[in-house]
């Protein structure tokens, strides 16, 4: 007949208080573990060792009972933790099922979590009494918490700092220019910046020698002393010209640095460069302003010089003979001729000052122009009449070619005509012979006003500067050398391009392109 499991449980209770010798031999061996070891049906314990009733007073009485063992547990819901109805189940349940890989429980002590590591094992021959092992892993779970932060902060702070080494690395290939080469001056790595900016395709600069990059403009010397500076070890800072596979040059700021192993041994050359090139095309252009600026000053010196003296020169000379003017009729002619001459040159220094305050407006943006409808056809028969009487010479022939459709155009009409008065009237100057031709025709959209002629024509090393202020034709122009000048800025200010073509010797040709053809509109200030 089989003993009732209630009858013994008690015969076990009973067992454990009584004072057996071998009873207590067991018991010496129960209570000298530093395990917690406790037995229990899940809810009562019924014994419990040393280790366990010291760790858990005050909770528990000597008596153990009434005492249900899982009001211990905190309900903490995580993997590997087992409390009082986890899962809908009685935690003794949960733990014999063993579907987990092991189970701890946590309590609370003196405002501290601590953690135990559980095992559950069956008293035999009992079914449901249960010996319970705890073994404190607080410590062990600290580390390994600790260990777990410090993983995830390592993680945490590897992940930025590769994420900002990365952003770096973008921002060094979207704008360093970067380069390595061996000992040799072989190219061993250049970034995409660099290759992009030289036109070549991705690794196609590595096993180039670096001198592919040189500029047209570096010397043998300056390259050769570049290179032996870094390889004697020192590191190169300056500005260098290096050219792109085209041609096209480039201006860099760069670094070139030797690098060094833990011996000091040069093992390659590493070069982190900046372009420049609209700094250094700025300065050049700075340069050749400043000489521009220089040699019109220059020349303006010379030029209102030459007028003065002669103004100075002549006026001293009637002053000198102005005396003798009431009895003698030979000096009152040479005190007239002085005294005509200097206001012929007085009327040119007007002339020359005229000019140049001109030039400065114009340049300085301040001319207004009054734009308006402009028929060319009647405009320029009319300038032809106009200037016909400057033709003073037998063997030149002044022509005029107009088409006879009527042609508008916007424009300044007195700014115009200043502009073909004084095309013409240079022409009819430089020309002995021959022709002066004024010739206005249509080419698609655009109006050709032309003024060509059979004259001296223009050396081909002044067609460049022709526009340029003082810049004249010939040894026999006495005019300012501004009337150009002034001419192509009023061009340019109505949105007209006048070009020269010339051979020396030979004749010239200057024609004035008006590229909007408009039918007769209303007149607009126009200020450039």
């Amino acid at each position: 007949m089989p003993i009732d499991s209630s009858t013994l449980k008690e015969q076990l209770k009973e067992r454990l208080r009584s004072n057996d010798p071998e009873h207590r031999y067991y018991k010496n061996i129960f209570n000298a573990t530093t395990d917690m070891i406790v037995i229990t049906d899940g809810e009562s314990i019924f014994d419990a060792n040393t280790s366990f009733l010291n760790f858990f007073n005050p909770y528990i009485e000597r008596s153990l009972e009434p005492f249900y063992f899982s009001s211990l547990f905190e309900k903490i819901e995580k993997f590997g933790y087992v409390y009082e109805g986890y899962q809908d189940k009685r935690w003794f349940e949960t733990i014999l099922e063993g579907t987990k890989g092991h189970y701890s429980i946590g309590v609370m002590k003196d405002n501290v979590l601590n953690t135990f590591n559980i095992t559950l094992n069956a008293l035999e021959p009992l079914s449901d009494m249960y010996i319970a092992t705890l073994t404190n892993v607080t410590d062990i779970m600290g580390y390994k918490t600790t260990l777990e932060e410090g993983i995830k902060s390592s993680v945490e702070d590897r992940n930025k700092t590769q994420f900002l080494l990365a952003q770096y690395d973008k921002a060094i290939e979207a704008s360093t220019l970067v380069f390595k080469c061996d000992l040799k001056g072989t190219i061993t790595y250049a970034n995409r910046a660099l290759s992009e900016m030289m036109l070549y395709g991705k690794g196609e600069l590595s096993g180039r020698h670096f001198s592919v990059l040189r500029g047209v403009n570096v010397s043998d010397e300056s390259h050769d002393a570049i290179w032996k500076r870094v390889q004697s070890g020192k590191i190169y800072k300056g500005t260098f010209e290096i050219a792109d596979k085209l041609g096209g040059a480039h201006y860099l700021d760069m670094s070139f640095i030797p690098i060094q192993d833990h011996e000091k041994r040069i093992i390659e050359f590493f070069s982190l460069s900046h372009e420049i090139t609209e700094v250094m095309e700025a300065k050049k252009m700075a340069d050749k302003t400043l000489e521009a600026k220089n040699k019109f000053f220059d020349q303006v010196s010379h030029e209102l010089r030459t007028p003065l003296n002669a103004i100075i020169n002549f006026t001293d000379s009637a002053l000198e003979s102005f005396d003798e003017i009431m009895d003698d009729e030979e000096s009152r002619d040479l005190v007239h001729m002085y005294i005509q001459r200097s206001h012929k040159n007085s009327l040119h220094l007007l002339q020359l000052i005229n000019s140049l305050l001109d030039m400065a407006k114009l340049r300085a943006g301040k001319e207004h122009y009054l734009m308006a409808s402009t028929e060319v056809t009647a405009l320029v028969r009319d300038i032809y009449e106009t200037t016909s009487a400057l033709n003073t010479k037998e063997a030149l022939e002044y022509l005029l070619e107009v088409p006879d459709a009527l042609l508008y155009i916007q424009s300044d009409e007195l700014r115009l005509r200043q502009i073909m008065t004084n095309l013409i009237s240079n022409a009819i100057k430089f020309t002995e012979w021959g022709y002066v031709r004024l010739y206005v025709h249509l080419e698609a959209d655009a109006c050709y006003i032309e003024v060509d002629d059979s004259g001296i024509g223009i050396p081909e090393d002044k067609l460049d500067h022709i526009f340029e202020p003082f810049e004249q034709v010939g040894v026999h122009d006495m005019g300012t050398g501004l009337g150009l000048g002034i001419v192509s800025e009023y061009a340019k200010g109505m949105g007209m391009t006048l070009e020269v073509a010339s051979v020396f010797g030979e004749g010239s040709c200057f024609t004035l392109k008006i590229p909007m053809i408009k039918t007769e509109e209303e007149s607009v200030e126009w200020k450039k």
